[in-house]
């Protein structure tokens, strides 16, 4: 884990806040994540690492794989900058192609506040355990209770 690292919680209108925030960097995100995706494949059908933290140039392989694991390596290095600018706000990022939970507290407990790439604003909740399948449209009136703003 990101030493950096916040858990926190957010009210439902803190997380609505940064949506905008969330859209520009996730598109930015997807972005690069379309440029690394290919690269990755070609490495793999090599049988070189493809993983973001594994890409290093090696220099024992020919130079034309090099140059692949060269600009894989640097996307990748993007890649991870981008999203952790989104988690050391104290968002978990899910999916590098925009899926994002706030924790927050709602009726005594905790439970995550789920928000996508390309919607509006925080519409659904789901438990910890449940992930985006247990995903829940926002009950009417209930108060998600944040850190900072209730």
């Amino acid at each position: 884990m990101d030493p950096l690292f916040h858990v926190r919680h957010f009210s439902l209108r803190e997380a609505n806040a940064l949506v905008p925030t969330l859209q520009e960097t996730f598109r930015k995100a997807r972005a690069l994540r379309e440029q690394l995706l290919p690269l990755q494949d070609r490495l793999k059908r090599h049988g070189l690492p493809w993983e973001a933290d594994e890409i290093a140039a090696d220099p024992a392989q020919p130079p034309a794989l090099r140059e692949l694991q060269s600009q894989a390596a640097l996307l990748a290095h993007a890649l991870l900058a981008t999203l952790r600018e989104v988690s050391q706000l104290g968002i978990e990022v899910k999916s590098a192609d925009g899926l994002c939970d706030f924790r927050t507290r709602l009726g005594g407990r905790t439970v995550y506040l789920c928000w996508k790439y390309g919607e509006e604003g925080v519409t659904h909740y789901h438990d910890l355990g449940t992930g985006f399948a247990g995903r829940k449209p926002l009950p009417e009136g209930a108060e998600f209770v944040g850190e900072l703003l209730h």
